[in-house]
């Protein structure tokens, strides 16, 4: 009943021309305590299985090709959820989602995680929108999966990933304008935007993290055979250097004593390294700070340019190829959660405090029916761990 009473509320605004991004800047957001000489955040992506439905085989198999043959312009939605690899992935996926958000809620009940940081890819396949369809996924996949335990009261700390964007500018409209006051667990800043900054304040430490959508700095998503071109993705690639700018004021005016830049993609990969993001990271090297992101199923540690890189992938379905099968290349991976059948479920707490931040990799033992894909002897421990020493400037 309280969630229909919000959504009676948003009607009412848009009945007085109120708009939402103006609401959002009053409303009243869980944000994380202030004060603790060490504070424990869990960072986690690609988790938003629960709820998707694909569209049925008949359709994607054989009324899709007759309709693109016949010339018919198909919606990018109905593309994507039509995509064979997602498909086959789902009914897996989903379980592994709910499965995994029970193992994150254990450990971070054991570590007093107060806030999640979020790398993107909220909800599978093509985000969800302001529509009841959208507003049930919400629901489901994320209020109603992230609600117990630790989960209960905690903020989370948003971000958009690809799969968020393909409905457009409705998608990202939901999830930084319509989320925020459908559940003020969800963070998403004050101007209903995709790019934004906030601060966690210790005892005696501040951190900045500075959120950007890095679909916006990927010229493929433009191409015409892909999935993610629309007019948000254009203007937004258009306007790319306004989130570039807003990463370098936001950095050069914090005196704080750390420093972040959370956002999807990865510039360091074992899969696709996004060059593009060459301006981001730049600005990130240039006040040693540290890069947060997700995209590739798994989990993983780079170091490059004296910045560490921490990828937090694997709260979904994972991906042993994200990772190369747990092998390096070069020298830049200094951890890969993977081998050579299959990458561990999992994701990363960073406990900050004033002299370090100890980065910890909890990885999911995945025993199943047909054996351990991915042995972990006592999954409540770290599977790898390392300590930031340097502050940033």
């Amino acid at each position: 009943m309280r969630s229909w009473s919000r959504l009676s509320f948003l009607a009412l605004l848009v009945l007085e021309e109120i708009t939402l991004a103006e609401y959002v800047r009053t409303k009243k957001s869980t944000v994380a305590p202030v004060g603790a000489e060490v504070l424990t955040v869990g960072v986690i992506g690609d988790y938003g299985w629960t709820g998707w439905t694909p569209s049925p085989p008949h359709f994607c198999l054989e009324v899709l090709p007759e309709l693109q043959a016949a010339g018919l312009v198909i919606p990018n939605e109905v593309l994507n959820d039509c995509d064979p690899g997602d498909i086959s992935f789902v009914n897996n996926a989903t379980a592994l989602q709910l499965d995994t958000s029970s193992y994150i809620g254990q450990v971070c009940a054991m570590k007093n995680c107060t806030a999640f940081v979020s790398v993107g890819d909220n909800f599978y396949d093509s985000g969800i929108d302001f529509t009841t369809g959208g507003i049930q996924r919400f629901q489901e996949a994320w209020v109603g999966m992230y609600s117990q335990g630790i989960f209960e009261t905690a903020p989370w700390y948003q971000c958009l990933g690809n799969h968020d964007i393909v409905k457009g500018q409705s998608g990202v409209d939901f999830q930084t304008k319509v989320a925020p006051i459908y559940d003020p667990r969800w963070n998403f800043g004050t101007q209903g935007l995709p790019y934004w900054t906030y601060d966690l304040m210790g005892k005696d430490w501040t951190a900045t993290f500075v959120v950007v959508d890095s679909d916006c700095f990927l010229s493929s998503y433009l191409k015409n055979t892909s999935v993610y071109v629309n007019p948000y993705t254009e203007a937004c690639y258009a306007a790319r250097q306004t989130q570039v700018d807003f990463l370098a004021n936001t950095f050069a005016k914090s005196t704080a004593t750390w420093k972040f830049l959370q956002l999807h993609h990865g510039y360091m990969s074992s899969a696709t390294n996004e060059t593009e993001l060459a301006p981001l990271v730049e600005i990130v090297v240039q006040h040693n700070g540290v890069v947060l992101n997700g995209h590739d199923h798994c989990l993983g540690h780079y170091y490059a340019n004296n910045t560490n890189f921490i990828l937090s992938g694997a709260a979904g379905y994972p991906q042993a190829g994200d990772c190369n099968y747990g092998i390096p290349l070069g020298p830049y991976a200094k951890f890969l959660g993977a081998n050579p059948m299959s990458a561990a479920n999992g994701f990363v707490t960073m406990d900050i405090s004033k002299q370090f931040i100890n980065v910890e990799y909890y990885l999911r033992d995945m025993q199943f029916e047909d054996g351990d894909l991915y042995p972990v002897p006592y999954d409540l421990h770290p599977s790898y761990s390392f300590q930031i020493t340097q502050h940033a400037t």
